[in-house]
């Protein structure tokens, strides 16, 4: 009778419990696509003040790991040429977010709550912005 109770037992609780299904994670492309406005910039470690500059860093979806990158700028007011910061390859960095590279070196990060941080070196000084998604 215990065996019976027992088969019983096992049976139900082997119906009863529900399938999982895989959730698939979202694209890191369409995690980060949008409009992000700079909050702050620095050349060689020194902050400058962005009262009289408006720039955004627009990321389009290229691919499901790739986007494409534009950043415009408007100088009192004046819109300036786009610059066109070709496709970043996005990479999963787990609980820091998202890392950006170009080609084989890293350029920045979008963390979880969507800051997007760059860093590149550019004519010899080194530019970091910081920027919050619209």
């Amino acid at each position: 009778m215990k065996k019976i109770f027992l088969l019983l037992s096992l049976t139900t609780l082997f119906f009863s419990c529900k399938e999982k299904k895989d959730e698939v994670a979202p694209e890191l492309s369409s995690q980060v696509v949008g409009t992000y406005a700079v909050t702050e910039l620095k050349v060689d470690g020194v902050n400058y003040p962005l009262d009289r500059a408006d720039i955004s860093i627009i990321l389009k979806k290229f691919s499901s790991e790739v986007v494409s990158g534009v950043m415009t700028l408007k100088l009192d007011g004046t819109s300036e040429p786009d610059e066109n910061l070709g496709t970043i390859n996005l990479k999963n960095a787990g609980s820091t977010g998202i890392d950006l590279y170009e080609g084989t070196e890293k350029v920045g990060n979008i963390d979880k709550s969507n800051v997007l941080s760059i860093y590149v070196a550019f004519e010899g000084q080194d530019f970091e912005m910081i920027a919050k998604k619209k």
